[in-house]
């Protein structure tokens, strides 16, 4: 057979077998028809599912960008050599006004003769102790005349001692011309006064018994109240605020929050919610006329997501103690849509007038639960969006069916062009008969046509 007859199917039959071919193949084609049709809708269910997990991530990025805004508090002083301030918990915007009449400082003790070297024994003989209590807790160093000991027994192994053993005693030399005075100085505020229980050394300290400089407390007011600390550090003394004080005199600390910025945020919030909520609904229909199923139609996971966010923002917040224990108690409520909604007027007073329950309610409710309305949306978000997440295990349940689908197509297409490889090669065989009989006739006829011509003659 003259393969190269192939090339011209029908040139023998004078049929047009490549057409017949071609109407074989279409009918055969139907099946990847059919199976690229589901490759194409589980790519656009697998979009979808991208586009709301884009959605998903812009709302939980909104939640992290309003918990740094609730925490962006700042406090500052007119003047930064009277005091230090910083936030430490949720205070109330304002300005308060200090006058600090007093600063706390601790009792000065001065050993009442000098020692010339600070090699110098300060223990006669045997072993002893310096007892002695800061406030009401008591402390020992001590001590030894044996040099070979590792027990304190000179007076710079004695200040070591002393400066090492946590009670916060401060315990040093002065050389005055003649000698070494040891100076101890106590912690901030009268309760932390000293009082020496034993004494085993060779100093004596202080004035027939007292302190050399006495101890005292801060003193101060803060918006005309009177205030007494113990120590220059106050804590909580402006609820979320603190303040070192540094020296005597008056200053203002301003406390301010930037209320704007956190209700634009929460408008951010019940925008992206609202978006996604609709982009939900528009892609779970069911088109019963072409009986074609939108992504979301009854899939569990996205009811999952729907059931998820509705229970954190139905959920109670801010603790048994807090003012405030919902969301619509700040103005955002749901409809029975479930769409969200925002009262920027009532949002906006409730941070003015209970800043402190607001932030439970929206961060946490003490340092490190995460249990406010925000945390809890950011945890579900991100678990749903993790590489485990249920969005994503969707996903990757649908590239699965769409490479299982190509590798379907490719099979089948495979299997199709064989099949036409051989329908040609047989059709062409057929052919290429078809051709030589028609030739063997069309000889016979002339073979015929001339016995008749030659018995005419």
């Amino acid at each position: 057979m003259d393969l190269g007859a192939m090339n011209v199917l029908g040139l023998g039959s004078g049929m047009d077998l490549q057409g017949l071919i071609d109407k074989l193949i279409d009918v055969d084609k139907k099946p990847i028809l059919m199976k690229q049709t589901q490759k194409i809708e589980y790519e656009s269910y697998y979009q979808t599912f991208g586009s709301l997990e884009s959605r998903m991530t812009k709302l939980m990025g909104d939640a992290t960008t309003m918990l740094t805004d609730l925490n962006a508090q700042t406090a500052s002083v007119s003047d930064d050599s009277m005091a230090d301030v910083s936030v430490t918990g949720a205070p109330t915007s304002g300005v308060h006004n200090i006058t600090v009449n007093t600063l706390a400082q601790g009792q000065t003790w001065l050993s009442t003769s000098s020692e010339s070297s600070l090699t110098n024994n300060i223990i006669s003989s045997g072993s002893g102790s310096f007892t002695y209590k800061i406030g009401t807790k008591e402390y020992t160093v001590n001590l030894d005349n044996n040099t070979l000991s590792s027990t304190p027994t000179t007076l710079q192994e004695f200040i070591n001692a002393i400066n090492s053993n946590g009670s916060g005693l401060q315990a040093t030399t002065i050389n005055n011309g003649s000698g070494y005075i040891v100076v101890l100085k106590t912690p901030e505020g009268t309760n932390n006064d000293l009082t020496i229980v034993q004494n085993d050394t060779n100093l004596t300290f202080g004035d027939n018994g007292n302190a050399n400089v006495a101890s005292s407390d801060a003193d101060l007011t803060i918006d005309g109240v009177s205030v007494t600390s113990h120590s220059n550090t106050l804590s909580d003394n402006i609820p979320g605020i603190e303040m070192k004080l540094k020296k005597t005199g008056s200053f203002s600390v301003y406390v301010n929050t930037d209320y704007s910025k956190i209700t634009k945020d929460m408008q951010n919030i019940v925008d992206d919610y609202n978006d996604m909520m609709d982009f939900i609904s528009k892609n779970s229909g069911y088109d019963d006329e072409k009986n074609v199923a939108d992504a979301f139609f009854s899939n569990s996971t996205v009811q999952g997501l729907k059931t998820t966010l509705e229970n954190i923002l139905m959920g109670k917040y801010g603790g048994d103690k807090s003012s405030i224990s919902y969301l619509s108690d700040l103005g955002i409520d749901m409809d029975k849509t479930g769409k969200m909604s925002l009262d920027t007027s009532k949002f906006q007073q409730a941070l003015q007038t209970d800043f402190k329950d607001v932030k439970k309610v929206l961060d946490e409710t003490d340092t490190g639960l995460d249990d406010g309305f925000l945390n809890k949306l950011h945890t579900a978000l991100y678990d749903m969006t993790d590489t485990n997440g249920s969005i994503e295990l969707e996903k990757n349940y649908l590239q699965g069916k769409t490479d299982r689908l190509q590798e379907q197509i490719d099979a089948m297409n495979k299997q199709l062009e064989q099949e036409r490889a051989n329908l040609t090669m047989t059709f062409a065989q057929m052919d290429e008969y078809i051709g030589m009989l028609k030739s063997q006739s069309d000889y016979m006829t002339q073979v015929f046509d001339s016995l008749d011509n030659s018995k005419k003659k």
